[in-house]
């Protein structure tokens, strides 16, 4: 995608203005607060679980499968802009959970990892990453 060709708050609404800086916090604030405990119930401790069994509350936080786990990495990846880094992080995730016994800790790396980001977006002016 180029540069031109990328939705830039900045652009849409004037540099520093007080409605770029209203989405610039807003995006920030629901990609660190919102989205993860979101996704990680869907993908951790739902997705992965179906997968395994359709009476995923049957199937422990804790168990190693490996076909689940790939399928919810890939998954999760194919449904972030940059695929190869969400599949990597939907696998650090979900070994988060296996790992861990529960959801909390991959919550936290999600929203850790979406508040860098944004960080990174807003002070590169990376706009394409949104």
């Amino acid at each position: 995608m180029k540069n031109g060709s990328v939705w830039n708050p900045n652009l849409q609404f004037g540099e520093n203005s007080t409605l770029a800086l209203v989405f610039i916090a807003t995006r920030i604030f629901g990609s660190t607060f919102i989205v993860p405990p979101l996704e990680e119930v869907f993908y951790r401790s739902f997705l992965y679980r179906y997968i395994a069994n359709q009476n995923f509350l049957s199937v422990p936080f804790n168990k190693f499968l490996p076909l689940p786990f790939f399928a919810t990495a890939i998954i999760f990846g194919l449904s972030h802009n940059e695929w190869l880094a969400g599949i990597l992080c939907g696998a650090a995730f979900q070994w988060l959970v296996l790992r861990k016994n529960r959801l909390g800790d991959a919550m936290t790396a999600h929203a850790i990892t979406n508040f860098l980001l944004g960080v990174w977006i807003v002070w590169k002016h990376d706009w394409h990453f949104w």
